[in-house]
């Protein structure tokens, strides 16, 4: 396994480097201009686990811009979304709720239910918008991601890289910046329900406004973190630590 020693110097008191001196893959860059400061191992697949959730929350953002739906549409709990694994929002079947309140539940909870609601509402069936997923992943250089599902539950075949991770994160920071505020919410008010992010960077570390985590037992504890200090913002992409 390699060293990482480096990575704290490297990005100083903006983002804090590991405490255990091996890992899965990581990178740390600048998003706006594409700046790589730091990687290791960045072209080594992985299993994304609930990062997935990222091209979901993008492949959206796409079909919200086309005005294939608007953020007041009405997304439906189907019986394929209902039988999900948690994370979920536990929707009964024909349960509603807004294209707005499903990506803000997609990234603060990580709802795989929500995922596959989002998926149907806008493209018909999850098999259509894993096709546009992938389709995504190709227009932008993820070379070494493919998507199986739509949430990261685990699929053999579902694959990327600290790189594409990257990649799929600064074009989510530059193309759609009106959505920044999803991913730096630390909870989230549905009906009664009050649900808290995964993200526990977004309570604990100053600055951090972002973006995702991901766990599933195959591929340890993933994350996508961005922290701003000083009108500076660097991201990390971190994978498989224990």
């Amino acid at each position: 396994m390699l060293r990482r020693a480096g990575l704290g110097l490297l990005v100083g008191a903006l983002l804090v480097a590991p405490s255990v001196a091996t890992a899965g893959p990581a990178l740390v860059f600048e998003p706006i201009n594409g700046t790589v400061f730091y990687s290791e191992d960045p072209d080594s697949q992985w299993f994304p686990a609930s990062l997935t959730k990222l091209m979901t929350a993008y492949v959206t953002f796409q079909a919200l811009k086309a005005g294939e739906v608007k953020p007041d549409t009405m997304i439906t709990c189907s019986q394929k979304a209902q039988a999900q694994a948690p994370s979920k929002l536990w929707l009964p079947v024909g349960g509603q709720i807004t294209v707005d309140t499903g990506l803000r539940v997609l990234i603060v909870q990580s709802a795989n239910d929500v995922a596959v609601m989002l998926a149907e509402a806008v493209a018909g069936n999850t098999d259509a918008f894993v096709a546009r997923m992938n389709e995504a992943a190709q227009k932008l250089g993820m070379t070494r991601t493919h998507y199986e599902n739509v949430n990261g539950l685990p699929q053999e075949g579902q694959v990327t890289t600290a790189r594409d991770l990257a990649k799929l994160t600064r074009a989510i920071i530059v193309e759609f910046p009106e959505y920044a505020d999803i991913f730096a919410l630390s909870s989230i008010q549905v009906g009664k329900k009050l649900i808290r992010t995964h993200n526990r960077l977004l309570v604990s570390f100053q600055g951090a406004d972002g973006m995702k985590t991901g766990f599933i037992c195959d591929s340890g504890f993933n994350i996508v973190a961005s922290a701003t200090r000083d009108g500076r913002r660097l991201v990390a992409v971190v994978l498989g630590e224990p």
